[in-house]
């Protein structure tokens, strides 16, 4: 069975897999859905070397479908004011 004959499921879950445990991008906490043949993946990660790395991968696992990488990345809290008590 091809890629392109699996089931989207399993193309889910392989994606998924793949995101969890490759090292460019190791987020457990992805969401992957497909719909005909696009990719779509969902999600916060921190920084925009691993959104783009989850583009790399999401090419590499599934070369016949679109990606549509809708994952943000957490912005980093600013430093917090501290008060002087006196």
């Amino acid at each position: 069975m091809t890629v392109a004959q699996e089931p989207p499921h399993y193309l889910a879950m392989r994606l998924r897999d793949a995101l969890a445990h490759d090292s460019r991008v190791s987020e457990l906490d992805l969401h992957v859905k497909i719909v005909g043949d696009r990719v779509f993946v969902s999600g916060v990660v921190s920084s925009e070397a691993c959104r783009q790395a989850i583009s790399d991968v999401a090419t590499e696992v599934l070369p016949t479908h679109r990606l549509v990488n809708e994952t943000s990345v957490l912005e980093a809290a600013s430093t917090p004011k501290t008060e002087d008590i006196g």
